[in-house]
């Protein structure tokens, strides 16, 4: 199995190395995001929720190897409202918030098709994939009950997206992220950022 696998990322690597002579120096760049944040419906404890469309606010700080790949740490935070949750033996509620504020560290490949002839005006893709943390809060209320929960958990994110250079320090990036935190929770992201690469 790992030698198929193997056999199967050799002719990507081989074109990303081709690809990275026609780049630049390594550099250091900082990438701010935001946009739409959509969760799954979850259950908790007996207690079943769905959320509206809620928003993220992403920063990140990370290194650019030559040959495309991409080391980065990064915070985010994630919140939506409750649309409606169903406790367990305490009727139900229509107000409350979901947020959770995650630490990662991502690793990323920019995918060398324009040294295969695949490239259209600049416009590069990539994938990736990350590890960190959650802190995770979740409130809400009715005359019954009052709900107020905290999770902390491990969490992990894979991610794709494309990159276009608008200066010559500085990219615009469109990027979908799917991200779990804990057991329960599952979050699509989607959003627009700005890279700013540093020249030392």
């Amino acid at each position: 199995m790992k030698k198929n696998i193997l056999l199967f990322l050799m002719p990507f690597l081989f074109f990303t190395a081709a690809h990275a002579l026609e780049q630049d120096q390594a550099n250091f760049y900082a990438k701010f995001l935001s946009g739409a944040n959509f969760l799954q419906n979850a259950t908790t404890n007996g207690n079943k929720s769905t959320f509206k469309a809620g928003y993220i606010i992403d920063g990140m700080l990370g290194y650019c190897w030559p040959w495309g790949m991409r080391l980065e740490a990064e915070y985010a935070f994630r919140r939506n409202a409750i649309k409606k949750i169903d406790f367990y033996v305490e009727g139900c509620s229509r107000s409350g918030h979901f947020q959770s504020s995650s630490a990662m560290a991502n690793l990323l490949w920019g995918l060398p098709l324009s040294s295969r002839g695949c490239g259209f005006r600049n416009i590069r893709p990539f994938i990736g994939l990350g590890l960190g943390y959650d802190f995770i809060q979740m409130h809400s209320s009715n005359s019954r009950i009052i709900f107020c929960q905290k999770w902390n958990s491990l969490s992990w994110q894979a991610m794709a997206g494309l990159t276009y250079p608008i200066f010559c320090n500085a990219d615009m990036t469109l990027e979908y992220k799917f991200h779990q935190g804990g057991r329960h929770f599952y979050n699509h992201s989607v959003g627009i950022g700005l890279v700013y690469k540093f020249s030392f």
